[in-house]
């Protein structure tokens, strides 16, 4: 008889700040024999992890995440923490794209998005927002996509690559594809943490923007989105 593999859970952590952490993570979490995340996550739920824990890195990925199934496989009940819902630009993709289960072989505990919190914080409504994540690259289809896009007048929001493909150069992109200078953006850092910062102007303003790692670029190419501040 065929082995059935035991459901490898993964846990959406939100985006950062303890009390946007669902009652159903903190469940999985106490309830794993194992939980594997990144430090800053695992940290998010020291008050709950009751087994081991793996800290994830870049370095470490593709033997970790094969570790945790593996580990599943032989019974233990495993938890990949990641940060925000792990169906965007998160733990779930990578465990698919490297075909190490199915999608009938997880269970996905959704998170707060950390997108959700930026559509909250500008007061918009995002049924028709177009979204994009350039963390695993920002390849010239994708790029190509973004322009169009915006060209068409569909509302943005990103998840920028911060080396490879910052706001800054993606305001420098636009620009250099078509995109009018003035029209506005918004960067959304940190979000529900205490350093959170969101800044306001438009692709020209965002030539000189520093941005840190954890942050979501919003372009909006007609009119305007109210900021908590007015």
């Amino acid at each position: 008889m065929q082995q059935t593999l035991a459901k490898l859970n993964i846990v959406g952590a939100g985006p950062g700040s303890p009390d946007y952490i669902t009652p159903a993570a903190k469940k999985a979490v106490q309830e794993a024999q194992i939980v594997f995340g990144a430090e800053r996550n695992l940290q998010l739920f020291r008050g709950d992890i009751k087994g081991e824990t793996v800290a994830l890195t870049a370095k470490n990925m593709d033997t970790a995440l094969k570790s945790a199934v593996e580990l599943a496989q032989k019974g233990k009940n495993v938890v990949l923490v990641c940060t925000g819902d792990p169906g965007f630009s998160g733990l779930l993709k990578s465990v698919l794209d490297r075909e190490l289960v199915k999608p009938d072989q997880v269970n996905v505990v959704a998170g707060v998005s950390s997108l959700q919190v930026c559509a909250a914080r500008l007061g918009m409504s995002w049924d028709n927002v177009r979204l994009f994540s350039f963390h695993e690259g920002a390849t010239m289809e994708k790029k190509t996509e973004l322009a169009s896009t915006v060209k068409n007048g569909k509302e943005v929001m990103l998840l920028p690559d911060p080396k490879a493909f910052p706001p800054k150069k993606i305001a420098s992109y636009l620009i250099k594809k078509g995109v009018d200078k003035k029209t506005e953006v918004w960067l959304c850092e940190n979000l529900t943490q205490n350093n959170e910062h969101i800044t306001a102007g438009t692709l020209r303003d965002a030539l000189e923007f520093d941005s840190q790692s954890l942050c979501i670029m919003v372009i909006k190419p007609t009119g305007k989105v109210k900021t908590e501040n007015g």
